[in-house]
């Protein structure tokens, strides 16, 4: 029996050449972050930030200033230290009273999930805005990001 022309391993045919193995390419913040982020503004209430959460399904939000650009998170765990015996309390506090007083802690979509990680670390922070060259809003990464990233990789 003789194989049709074409069929089989190719590898096998001199004239065909052999197909070169291309490294993948090296993963970056890019590739692990979610590029969907809501924002919140500082003057919106502690209650429409948990709503926001609680409707998404997510556990941390970008907090803005008015022309968009980021100043810190809010997240899940922070409006949850923050209710007394009702949420009726969340309604008379803004995101803005609730962000930390200092740097805010983001990482660049070219910056490797290893340095992502020691910086999530270093700061003790679970998320990070990921802010482009001109410090847009481009993305969102989080510690289960880094996870998964770990979790799939091979060493």
């Amino acid at each position: 029996m003789t194989a049709e022309p074409g069929a089989g391993d190719r590898a096998a045919d001199p004239a065909t050449p052999r197909a070169r193995r291309v490294a993948p390419a090296r993963p970056t913040v890019r590739t692990l972050m979610s590029p969907h982020v809501l924002t919140v503004s500082t003057d919106e209430t502690l209650w429409d930030a948990w709503q926001l959460m609680f409707v998404s399904g997510l556990h941390h939000l970008v907090v803005t200033d008015p022309e968009g650009a980021p100043l810190g998170m809010v997240s899940d765990r922070g409006l949850l230290a923050e209710l007394p015996l009702t949420p009726e309390h969340l309604e008379h506090r803004r995101v803005g009273e609730l962000l930390l007083r200092g740097p805010l802690v983001s990482v660049h979509p070219d910056t490797s999930p290893e340095d992502a990680a020691r910086t999530l670390a270093g700061y003790g922070a679970e998320a990070a805005p990921v802010l482009d060259d001109a410090g847009r809003l481009v993305g969102l990464l989080t510690c289960i990001d880094l996870v998964r990233w770990l979790a799939a990789s091979d060493g």
